[in-house]
């Protein structure tokens, strides 16, 4: 029995002395890999190239503005003819302001002679005021083409009937010029409506009219002609 026991304590011995023996490898492994330090998270990522503070970051295709020639944005061209238009009419009307207190104002609006008599010295002051105008000066030469394009484009919709009767005719020897009193023979038409609403708006004090093949813009208190645009209107077929 006592032999018995001392055979079974050798073998237990041995077989926990084999144990310790298979699991010291994977506990040297566990700590070695619980000591070794993890990779920094800099050594994996791609480097980073540096910026040149000078250089700065390039736009995306969708946000560069075209440009022109001269390196400038391109600006809206009809736009701004058209601002230099309304800016000249500013001008005039400074011209037209500034006759109207040199002219006595009407004591009776109901007596036609009074109203001629001042219109007429209107219209002198007017004329005495800008002596140097010239054709263009508030027909800006940058809006011309679109005025020429608006009123060719308008009268190509249109037949020869229709143009015919749009057009206030010359008498033979008679030349409307700028800085002029609008002829009193010449009729007072009324401005073809779908026409008027395609060219940029005027104040109560102007108004556009056709004469012949011009355009002519026209001081309605002073029946003036301030200013000429000619050849405007195309050529009626026959």
């Amino acid at each position: 029995m006592t032999i018995f026991k001392s055979v079974s304590v050798v073998f237990l011995s041995a077989a926990i002395l084999v144990g310790c023996q298979r699991n010291a490898p994977e506990s040297v492994n566990a700590a070695e890999v619980q000591a070794k330090p993890a990779k920094p998270a800099a050594a994996t990522a791609k480097p980073r190239l540096p910026t040149d503070p000078q250089q700065p970051a390039s736009p995306s295709p969708a946000t560069v503005a075209p440009a022109t020639p001269t390196g400038q944005p391109a600006a809206n061209a009809q736009g701004s003819a058209t601002l230099e238009f309304h800016n000249r009419i500013k001008e005039y009307l400074k011209i037209h302001n500034e006759a109207e207190t040199k002219v006595p104002n009407l004591k009776n609006t109901n007596d036609p002679a009074q109203i001629s008599e001042r219109e007429a010295a209107l219209a002198k002051t007017i004329q005495t005021l800008r002596a140097g105008a010239k054709l263009g000066d508030i027909f800006a030469p940058e809006y011309q083409p679109y005025f020429i394009k608006i009123v060719q484009d308008d009268f190509a919709t249109r037949s020869a009937a229709a143009r015919k009767a749009i057009i206030v005719e010359l008498p033979k020897n008679m030349k409307v010029d700028i800085n002029t009193v609008y002829p009193t023979t010449l009729p007072l038409a009324t401005f073809p409506p779908m026409l008027l609403r395609k060219l940029p708006d005027l104040p109560p004090e102007l108004e556009y009219r056709l004469v012949g093949r011009s355009l002519i813009l026209r001081d309605v208190k002073a029946n003036l002609i301030v200013d000429i645009l000619r050849d405007v209107v195309p050529t009626i077929p026959s």
